[in-house]
Order: structure tokens, then C-alpha cells, then sequence
């Protein structure tokens, strides 16, 4: 491809954190392989994904002009065709603590978040160019059956800046890289330098210590100079355990 240069969304400041929450096989994964995966967009189990909001494809799929533009191709088929050629990393934004994402992408308490930021992002997609287009893009959260904000939607990379408002919470920023072709769907992993790359390793707030220790453990096994560091939560769970202890209360389980 002719690209040379990695796209940044201009709304993310170069300096701005962005987290990425895995449970532990997936830290060790990433750790071990030294590979940043990315999920074909045809495998997201959000069905939504990729997808026009309902008054475009109306629009798509009404229009003569545009169906003869588009070669007799229905939007549904255009859709699979541009989900089967991309792939995707998430991560959220902000510096603090996102409990609903520990609990549904660590998954349990033994689980970490990697950080890292957008200016050391673009740095370590520059290696990738070479796999097809790559863009660093901020989310838009919207009712895909309602009202359209202001914007351009187009069957392009830019379709996966879009999400159901009711996603809101996730606050993504994704890396979105787009192949050459249309070949069937398939994950790619792409070479990445830890110690560039990830500015803190932090475990989850409601970590046990012997899991905070493995966590640095495994960091100097696979040579990771990153500092680790425990979740700004933790103190404050800590904390109200001891209350409950003392007041001979029981946690409820929710």
C-alpha cells in the first residue's frame, strides 16, 4: 500500500493514557509473544459493529444511482466485505479506573491493565504499515436508529468509529488497521516493543497480594522493565474490608 504515515484521530491529544484491560492468560500472551492482537471485526460479537447507522443504509439501499455506483451490491454484503478486511485493538481512555471494564474484559481478580499513550501508540504503528492501512480513531457513541450527528459515514475504516451509545461507559480509542483485500477474516498480531510501548502495568483493585507478586514476577521473566503498580481502588477496598470486618459485617455478593 501506498500509506506511509499512521492517521491520528486529531481530537486525541499525543500525551493522552489509554488502557487496556486483560485477563491473565491474555497478559501472559502478550508478555510472552511480545504481539499486540487484533480481532477480525467480523468475529465481535456486538452485531452492530461495522454497521451504517439505519438511515444511511436506508439511503444505500433506496437510492438507484447509488446501488448502480456500488455495482447491484447490497449494503449488507458491502458490510461484510469491510468487516472481513479490518481488525481491530481497543482501549479506553483516561488515567483512572474503569470498574465495569475490570470486571467484563479482566474478568475476574486476577487481571491487569496496560497502559500506554497515544504519542507511543502512533511510534509502534509505524511497524505495522506494512500489514495495510492504520488509523488511530476515537470512538462516537450513537443511536444508530435515531437522529445522525454531525459527520461523514462511509463504508470505510471510519465505520468502526462508531458505536451504540448504550457503549457509552467504554470511552474507546481503537486501532483500526485496514488490509489490502477482501480475503476471509483472520486475526493479526503485530510486533511491538513492551518497554516502548507500555508505560505501567497495573493489577486489578481487588487483587490478592500473592497475584501482585506474580504479576512482577512474570515481568522480569520475560524481561519487562515496566513499572507495576497496584490500582488506585485497592487502598480504598482495602479499606472498607477492614470497616466490615471490624463491625462484624458480611460482604453481600452482587
Amino acid at each position: 500500500m501506498s500509506q506511509r504515515t499512521v492517521y491520528s484521530d486529531p481530537s486525541l491529544k499525543r500525551r493522552r493514557t489509554l488502557n487496556r484491560y486483560l485477563d491473565l492468560p491474555k497478559f501472559v500472551d502478550f508478555l510472552r509473544t511480545k504481539e499486540l492482537h487484533l480481532e477480525s471485526a467480523s468475529k465481535f460479537t456486538d452485531h452492530m459493529e461495522g454497521t451504517l447507522p439505519e438511515l444511511i443504509r436506508h439511503d444505500f439501499s433506496e437510492t438507484p444511482d447509488i446501488i448502480k455506483s456500488l455495482d447491484n451490491i447490497s449494503i449488507l454484503e458491502l458490510e461484510r466485505k469491510n468487516k472481513n478486511r479490518t481488525n481491530l485493538s481497543c482501549w479506553t481512555s483516561g488515567t483512572k479506573d474503569n470498574m465495569a471494564l475490570w470486571k467484563i474484559y479482566g474478568g475476574s481478580k486476577e487481571s491487569v491493565a496496560i497502559s500506554t499513550t497515544v504519542e507511543r501508540m502512533i511510534a509502534s504503528a509505524f511497524n505495522w504499515l506494512k500489514f495495510g492501512r492504520v488509523k488511530l480513531i476515537k470512538v462516537r457513541y450513537i443511536d444508530h436508529a435515531g437522529r445522525l450527528p454531525n459527520g461523514v459515514y462511509a463504508l470505510d475504516e471510519n465505520v468502526f468509529a462508531l458505536k451504540h451509545k448504550a457503549y457509552f461507559y467504554e470511552k474507546e480509542v481503537r486501532v483500526v488497521l485496514t488490509r489490502p483485500n477482501n480475503t476471509a477474516p483472520y486475526p493479526i498480531r503485530l510486533p511491538v516493543s513492551i518497554n516502548k510501548l507500555i508505560t505501567k502495568i497495573t493489577v486489578a483493585p481487588e487483587a490478592e497480594e500473592w497475584f501482585f507478586k506474580l504479576v512482577i514476577d512474570l515481568t522480569k521473566k520475560y524481561s519487562v522493565s515496566v513499572p507495576v503498580k497496584r490500582s488506585d481502588l485497592a487502598f480504598l477496598i482495602d479499606k472498607a474490608k477492614r470497616h466490615s470486618t471490624h463491625a462484624g459485617q458480611q460482604p453481600l455478593a452482587l
